[in-house]
């Protein structure tokens, strides 16, 4: 019985909580209940580099997070990947579908950048270690699977006290590994564009570059959609860009310079050298 299946992957999964098997036992448990094609346990943290610790990934499926491209989100992408900026803006925690965090221009947006993934669905869980550091559990699909369903999202969420309450125990087991590389990247995004533009065009633009559209924007700053319009003008002629894809390509290009100084305004160095 599947049921019966079920107990033994939590007995094992309860079993290997501080061991070097414990987030495989949990992806068996979770394949009890749900087919999918990769499960990565990450490490967020505001002021470093996102640490992974575990990835599962199905033969057969195109599934490239490892070599330059696991580099570029690891050290530098993260920052903008929906489920990281919901823990770092908004400090929620829990279980979230990419579809009702990500705003509403994401994929388009970031298309070219993340295509690698072939991705076609993403589910994930965001439990937090400290108000700087977040464990993220993501799970996906990838080429022709079908989405996640309703009740797949259901049994997830159902699922966040007791798996929350294991990998609290087995981090609290395991310590923490003093293997941090400290990042600037947070910093970065939070001072791209503060220097040179008006407090509402900074808010526009760190909107922009999260994948926000005119009207989503206009609904979050409570403002009308020409004022928006009329902000991101003037964005675009104080940085001598013409589109929104190329606001994000240029931050892109920063975040994977060689130094990434603190708490100045890169943007702003980008204009003065044009």
């Amino acid at each position: 019985m599947k049921l019966d299946k079920y107990s033994l992957a939590l007995i094992e999964l309860t079993q290997h909580v501080g061991t070097e098997h414990f987030y495989s036992k949990l992806k068996d448990f979770f394949k009890i209940t749900f087919d999918f094609d990769e499960l990565i346990v990450l490490q967020f943290h505001k002021s470093a580099d996102t640490k992974l610790h575990y990835r599962y990934g199905n033969d057969g499926k195109k599934n490239m997070l490892y070599g330059e491209e696991s580099w570029r989100y690891l050290t530098r992408l993260y920052v903008l990947d929906p489920f990281y900026r919901v823990f770092a803006d908004k400090g929620k925690e829990g279980f979230f579908s990419l579809d009702e965090i990500a705003p509403d221009e994401f994929s388009n947006s970031y298309s070219s950048y993340f295509n690698f993934l072939s991705l076609t669905d993403e589910v994930g869980y965001l439990f937090p270690i400290d108000k700087d550091n977040c464990l993220h559990l993501d799970i996906s699909r990838f080429g022709n699977s079908e989405k996640f369903s309703s009740l797949d999202k259901t049994l997830f969420a159902q699922l966040v006290t007791p798996i929350q309450n294991l990998c609290n125990s087995h981090l609290a087991m395991i310590g923490e590994s003093s293997e941090t590389t400290h990042s600037n990247v947070e910093n970065v995004l939070l001072n791209f564009g503060k220097d040179i533009l008006t407090k509402k065009e900074y808010q526009v633009c760190q909107l922009l570059l999260q994948g926000h559209s005119t009207k989503a924007i206009g609904t979050i700053m409570t403002i009308g959609y020409e004022t928006v319009k009329m902000h991101k003008k003037n964005i675009y002629s104080k940085t001598f860009l013409s589109s929104q894809s190329e606001l994000l390509a240029l931050f892109i290009d920063i975040l994977q310079s060689e130094s990434l100084d603190k708490d100045v305004d890169h943007l702003s160095f980008y204009v003065d050298g044009q």
